[in-house]
């Protein structure tokens, strides 16, 4: 007896899916990729050297953390502020250096922020002494 032949099926793929895996892995790295940017920030460090020539156009504010309430609070010449009266204070200073010393809690987004702020403010020449943090 003759067994009947079973007709030969290939195997069909669906591209659909495959479609849609490739649009994701672009999706996520078109955004990985602007999200990298953003993190590339340059932050000049003052030089030791010319520190003690412009002393006098110097204004250095200390960026201290609160560890109870987590908020930033700002030391310049040895008076505590907030935002607000550091604002205040820096209002006709635009033309002065400034150099920022955070703590060493001082998370490294506080500092940029505090940077960007100032910078919204016009102050254009913003330094920075890193204490406690490891720079490459």
């Amino acid at each position: 007896m003759k067994l009947p032949a079973k007709p030969c099926l290939s195997p069909m793929v669906s591209l659909t899916p495959l479609i849609d895996v490739v649009f994701i892995l672009l999706i996520f790295f078109m955004l990985v990729s602007q999200f990298m940017q953003l993190q590339k920030q340059n932050i000049p460090m003052k030089q030791v050297g010319k520190a003690n020539s412009t002393q006098h156009d110097q204004i250095i504010i200390k960026l201290i953390l609160d560890k109870r309430s987590q908020r930033l609070s700002y030391k310049v010449k040895n008076l505590s502020m907030d935002w607000l009266e550091l604002q205040a204070h820096m209002k006709g200073r635009m033309a002065h250096e400034v150099v920022l010393t955070p703590e060493p809690n001082v998370s490294l987004q506080q500092f940029i922020q505090v940077k960007e702020k100032l910078t919204i403010l016009g102050i254009k020449k913003i330094y920075s002494e890193l204490i406690g943090y490891e720079t490459n």
